[in-house]
């Protein structure tokens, strides 16, 4: 039983002849992305994000490499809201002139983990008085010390 036949391809070699209808939606994703859509998709989220997609684009030894790795940015923003990435961004190219994916990432994952810890905290400020003597010594006469 045949499935599918094609012609030959007599072309470069590594030419790739896949028809993009053929294609599952999430392999599709990868191989629409361009470097003007990179750059469209940092402008939405802030100028920290845009420098890095620029310098990636410009340094990196192929444009397929640099795409993979924006590819792998824009992954973060199932995890991370669009503002934590680009305060993340910001931090990096504040430290280093050369940002790259995995310092974003360490980053994204230790403020998320500081911001959960200081929320914990404020929670406990405002839980810490919900019961006993709440008035406090001023209103029995005596003041606060």
């Amino acid at each position: 039983m045949r499935i599918a036949s094609h012609k030959r391809l007599y072309g470069k070699f590594g030419q790739t002849t896949t028809i993009h209808n053929h294609m599952p939606d999430n392999h599709k994703l990868f191989v629409d992305q361009t470097p003007e859509a990179a750059i469209e998709w940092a402008e939405n989220i802030g100028e920290s994000t845009l420098s890095v997609i620029r310098y990636l684009l410009d340094t990196s030894q192929t444009e397929k490499l640099a795409l993979q790795s924006i590819f792998s940015l824009k992954k973060f923003e199932r995890r991370y809201t669009k503002y934590e990435i680009e305060r993340a961004c910001k931090m990096v190219l504040s430290m280093t002139k050369r940002p790259t994916v995995k310092s974003i990432q360490t980053l994204l994952k230790t403020n998320k983990k500081n911001d959960a810890e200081q929320e914990l905290k404020w929670k406990t400020k405002i839980n810490k008085n919900k019961h006993g003597i709440t008035r406090g010594a001023s209103y029995y006469g005596e003041t606060d010390k």
